[in-house]
């Protein structure tokens, strides 16, 4: 009984281990990975724009507050579009259409997130409490709302021109598709010597 016990616990005791090391080895891989810099870049401009609601909301927020925090969130959405415009020289099609979706998927997750999680019940909280339009509040969360949205949008764009542009290169450094070289020209000299015969035989005629 405590030998059939001490197995079960052995088993369980094993399978935990290994269930730890699938994911210590898929987090390895993925922070070896050229996508961890579209999380990385997503992440800092997001931080980014909460550092701005922190830092404006209890002084009024001037031009120059509202510019570094939109260049800062333009920095870090160029950040995340590393993979994009480099996924590597040994990356396929397949790879580089999946840092596209990849950063696609996270841009639009963070500025819809954003808005509708954050901008827009922080806007019904003030009007709720009857808080002053003039307030530092309310201009903090817009113009970070903003800054954030600018850049998020900024980036789609960008990614999307840069993928093609990627895309594009890559298909004229893999040649041609269906192409492979002398054995289709010799797979297709049957026909092209069978229409030359029938012409001959035209002429003969």
């Amino acid at each position: 009984m405590f030998d059939r016990f001490r197995r079960g616990h052995r088993r369980r005791r094993l399978g935990r281990d290994w269930l730890w090391e699938d994911v210590v080895d898929a987090v390895l891989d993925f922070v070896r990975s050229r996508s961890v810099w579209v999380v990385v870049g997503n992440t800092g401009s997001w931080t980014c724009a909460v550092t701005g609601v922190v830092y404006c909301w209890s002084r009024p927020p001037s031009f120059a507050q509202y510019a570094v925090v939109q260049l800062a969130c333009l920095v870090f959405q160029a950040v995340a579009l590393i993979p994009v415009g480099w996924p590597g020289r040994s990356a396929t099609g397949r790879d580089i259409e999946g840092f596209s979706d990849l950063h696609e998927g996270l841009t639009l997750m963070n500025v819809c997130g954003s808005w509708i999680f954050g901008v827009l019940p922080a806007v019904g909280l003030f009007i709720i409490f009857d808080v002053d339009t003039e307030s530092p509040p309310w201009s903090a969360v817009f113009f970070s709302g903003t800054a954030l949205m600018l850049a998020c949008v900024a980036g789609l764009i960008t990614g999307v021109f840069v993928s093609d542009k990627v895309r594009t290169r890559h298909r004229e450094a893999a040649g041609p598709p269906g192409v492979s070289g002398l054995g289709d020209s010799a797979d297709g000299g049957d026909s092209t010597d069978g229409v030359d015969v029938d012409s001959g035989g035209f002429d003969g005629d």
